[in-house]
């Protein structure tokens, strides 16, 4: 959800930067015309505070939670739970892990060795994270809070990403932190949302047998909704041709 314009020029005076559009993009390399929209309208992307955060050397948890909408982000632990941190490594890379648990004399542990994770965010982990926290109702909860139709949040995951209203909304549903939704859809990086930089890699060293089979079958589960996803819109497209002509 945007900032207030009036709120941004009151926290660039604070950190004496100028709010001219020009001095601004000058600083961040967003357009000036960008600029000088969002401030007419009076709605700042949350993208255009980090930018100024980033560019002054501020840190950018503390550069949002100057805002009203996200005074609450630093009132619970930054760092992600062991679940969220999970739901970012690729399901190739869980799969391959239990490979080296299970058949050490086809896949010794040797072989991982100088190999790197996916990089995350991946394909799909948006809803994988929000698979990870859902308390049952996540997604109801979301719509409730921010207003928005679940067929639009179901649209959302679909493509994989997640504006940061909702985000917020569903780490206050899943009672996690509310800076991992941020870096799960790339507004902040990791670092910036307090993960640790082998985060991923330890977890997956570390995680329980039961808990990384489980972490599969979810995966595999979510593969085969987007596979049928994707025939049901390849059929529909072919239909549609066929009524076209």
């Amino acid at each position: 959800m945007p900032v207030s314009a009036a709120e941004f020029r009151e926290w660039l005076e604070g950190s004496a930067v100028s709010p001219s559009p020009t001095a601004l993009s000058t600083l961040t390399g967003i357009n000036r015309g960008t600029l000088n929209n969002q401030l007419r309208r009076g709605n700042v992307a949350e993208s255009t505070v980090i930018a100024v955060a980033r560019a002054t050397g501020t840190n950018v948890i503390d550069a949002l939670s100057v805002f009203s909408p996200y005074r609450i982000i630093k009132s619970r632990p930054l760092e992600p739970s062991s679940a969220e941190v999970l739901s970012q490594v690729h399901h190739a890379d869980l799969m391959a892990e239990l490979q080296f648990r299970t058949s050490r004399r086809h896949y010794p542990r040797e072989m991982r060795k100088g190999i790197d994770l996916i990089a995350f965010p991946h394909d799909g982990s948006v809803r994988a994270w929000i698979d990870a926290i859902d308390p049952g109702d996540i997604r109801q909860r979301m719509s409730e809070e921010t207003g928005m139709a679940l067929t639009y949040i179901a649209t959302q995951l679909t493509e994989n990403k997640l504006n940061p209203h909702l985000a917020i909304a569903a780490s206050r549903a899943g009672g996690g932190s509310y800076a991992s939704g941020l870096v799960v859809t790339e507004l902040i990086t990791p670092a910036e949302g307090g993960w640790q930089i082998r985060a991923r890699e330890d977890e997956l060293l570390e995680v329980s047998d039961d808990v990384l089979v489980d972490a599969i079958s979810a995966r595999i589960h979510l593969l085969q909704r987007r596979v049928r996803q994707r025939k049901e819109a390849r059929e529909y497209a072919e239909k549609m041709t066929e009524l076209l002509g």
